[in-house]
């Protein structure tokens, strides 16, 4: 009998989005290490190698294809996932200042002052100063 082999992952992490039980959105994130599968696995596993992105609200559910089966498709890939990354951190950033904003306004409207605050929120400085994410083509050398 062959040595057997456990599965190791980079990430593997299922989250419910809600706080609410009744409301199911859900994320899944998977990414298989491949280092220790042999280069003559017969299946040719590490080649591919699991890698899920799978988001869902209560009713939808959207999932990723992150292709590594050459040096093209993996350059797609890293591509791919970093811009859903640059788009969902801005994202988050407007849903952080938009809530800044409305907090504010509850704020003003039960002390009775009406007056709009006459700057942007401070996170809005900040997060013009820095991108909220940071490309690692460079890095990899893609």
């Amino acid at each position: 009998m062959g040595e057997e082999r456990t599965e190791k992952y980079y990430v593997r992490r299922r989250e419910f989005l809600n706080e609410d039980p009744d409301l199911p959105a859900f994320i899944i994130g998977i990414v298989e290490d491949t280092r220790a599968i042999p280069d003559g696995d017969p299946d040719s596993r590490w080649n591919g190698g699991t890698i899920t992105l799978d988001l869902a609200d209560c009713y939808r559910r959207v999932c990723f294809d992150f292709s590594m089966y050459d040096a093209a498709q993996r350059a797609n890939s890293l591509r791919k996932i970093t811009l859903i990354a640059e788009v969902v951190n801005a994202v988050r950033e407007g849903i952080a200042m938009e809530v800044e904003s409305r907090n504010a306004r509850e704020l003003r409207a039960a002390t009775g002052n009406t007056e709009p605050a006459s700057a942007k929120p401070e996170r809005a400085k900040a997060a013009s100063a820095t991108p909220a994410f940071t490309s690692h083509f460079t890095t990899l050398g893609l």
